[in-house]
């Protein structure tokens, strides 16, 4: 049976900026909206905004406000400030980004990271850097029935670099550190967290990436597909508390079924070996906590459809469903389905770059409000 836990800093990591994820080639991206630069400090420009047909520049700037709403941790209300380049004509759009959170809650969280793609997509690098304080509140902490009130100190770093090895493949390693502390706020809060063994801990890993990528632009690919197999191992000489393994497949595929609309697959599969409660696997689908549900692996399948109505405005429905699985426990026996829709704007459309407003319903309570930058794949 999958329990309550605290919401992990690592988790945080790989969704920091929600930066889009993955690589692509850059000669393959949609011919109507090719992204164009020069070397130095000029801008990214974009044909066709432009009725002249010549080539008109744009700030390389972008803010994007930042909500998020659920049962659990409340109200968030932050934004997002980023710098947008093309290191080289045949690269991907690279951007650095830096953003702030701050929840009903009490929580606040800062980052800082980056996607920066450069020798004609040849190299990729992805890094990020989050500090700050979250505050749950739990009215039945781990189906005890007990009120729990938590206040976690953290911080983490994330980095992974790939190398294309041959056409549409890439190889490369990544490296990642968490440090948080857990304390209740009340003594009957910091005893029922001590029982529990959740008190915090440190994390650092270190491990591989393969990829397969035929997709026609990294921010929000019409067409291809994306194939990711990857793996942390966590060791007490690289300074873990714990030693365990994390191994991640996943997949994504895109495709147009017309000039305005585009269907998307996704499924992720992560299992862990040896791993401690509150690193465990947990539900990643919309309108769930990250880190509320948690098990020794987690399968997750979801389906979207993104329709434009305007050149720069569309909608989008989905659907989804994971479970949770191991140590005894089949994914049949507790199934998580989620339903939710939305619209997104193209901010940038020199760099296919979306703003996405969506809203998810799980199971039960369960279910969110977001306002992000980029689609969730």
């Amino acid at each position: 049976m999958p329990v309550t836990g605290l919401s992990r800093p690592l988790a945080l990591l790989p969704l920091l900026l929600a930066l889009p994820h993955g690589q692509a080639r850059a000669q393959d991206a949609q011919p109507a909206v090719e992204a164009a630069s020069t070397q130095g400090t000029e801008a990214v420009a974009d044909p066709v905004d432009d009725p002249s047909g010549e080539a008109k520049k744009h700030s390389p700037w972008l803010f994007v406000p930042l909500v998020s709403s659920n049962p659990k941790l409340g109200t968030s209300l932050g934004a997002m400030v980023g710098y947008v380049r093309l290191l080289d004509p045949e690269s991907e759009p690279s951007m650095l980004a830096i953003q702030g959170q701050r929840s009903n809650t009490e929580s606040s969280t800062v980052g800082f990271g980056g996607k920066l793609f450069w020798g004609a997509n040849a190299h990729q690098m992805q890094f990020g850097a989050v500090g700050g304080k979250v505050t749950n509140d739990y009215l039945d902490f781990l189906g005890t029935g007990e009120e729990v009130r938590s206040d976690e100190d953290l911080r983490g770093y994330f980095l992974r670099y790939q190398h294309r090895i041959r056409p549409n493949w890439y190889l490369g390693g990544q490296a990642l550190y968490s440090n948080y502390d857990v304390e209740g706020s009340d003594p009957s809060s910091s005893q029922i967290l001590d029982l529990a063994g959740l008190t915090g801990s440190v994390s650092a890993g270190i491990g591989l990436i393969t990829s397969y990528d035929t997709r026609d632009n990294t921010s929000s690919p019409t067409e291809g597909m994306l194939f990711q197999l990857h793996n942390f191992a966590f060791r007490d000489g690289f300074g873990s508390d714990d030693d365990y393994d994390a191994l991640t497949g996943e997949i994504k595929w895109f495709a147009s079924t017309s000039d305005v609309n585009v269907v998307v697959l996704h499924g992720k599969l992560r299992m862990t070996a040896d791993a401690p409660t509150s690193k465990q696997s947990t539900v990643e689908l919309r309108g769930y906590t990250r880190g509320q549900y948690l098990g020794r692996n987690a399968l997750t399948l979801e389906a979207e459809d993104r329709y434009m109505f305007k050149p720069r405005w569309g909608a989008k429905a989905f659907a989804g469903v994971s479970c949770l699985y191991g140590d005894g426990q089949s994914c049949g026996d507790e199934i998580y389905p989620m339903v939710g829709g939305g619209v997104f704007y193209v901010v940038k459309p020199e760099a296919h770059m979306v703003i996405s407003a969506e809203f998810a319903k799980g199971n039960g309570d369960n279910r969110g409000f977001y306002l992000n930058f980029g689609h969730r794949f």
